[in-house]
């Protein structure tokens, strides 16, 4: 689903590069059980994303953690998603390899155990979003 929705937190003020190119985007916490999502997860929301990866398609990446929030390292490009509560889900120097999914205008990152623990998290403590 894109777009606001129920469990759809807007990280406000984020900001999204392809390749040090900033794009107009918007990212969300998704949170199981709300909208559709069947596991919580990180949507970037911008047709832009589509030109790297089209709907239904996706495969393992690595995302790293960078200064200010993450990085995902696609075979010709690199997506940088910056917003303050990234490093708390991977900090600095960290990284995983995990699922990136292509959706209608965007992109979600279906994040490992570890990191969705983490997701969720942010969305009690920042957000105090009850579920």
């Amino acid at each position: 689903m894109s777009g606001p929705g129920v469990g759809k937190l807007l990280l406000e003020n984020a900001k999204v590069f392809i390749d040090n190119k900033e794009i107009e985007a918007d990212v969300y916490i998704h949170i199981k059980g709300f909208s559709l999502a069947r596991v919580s997860h990180l949507d970037i929301e911008s047709e832009e994303l589509n030109k790297i990866l089209k709907p239904k398609e996706g495969g393992f990446f690595s995302i790293h953690g960078v200064n200010g929030g993450i990085e995902i390292r696609f075979d010709k490009n690199r997506v940088k998603v910056l917003h303050e509560f990234l490093n708390e889900v991977l900090k600095e120097g960290e990284k995983t390899r995990t699922w990136v999914g292509g959706k209608e205008r965007g992109i979600y990152i279906g994040f490992k155990k570890e990191q969705i623990v983490k997701l969720e998290k942010i969305a009690r403590e920042k957000f105090n979003f009850k579920f």
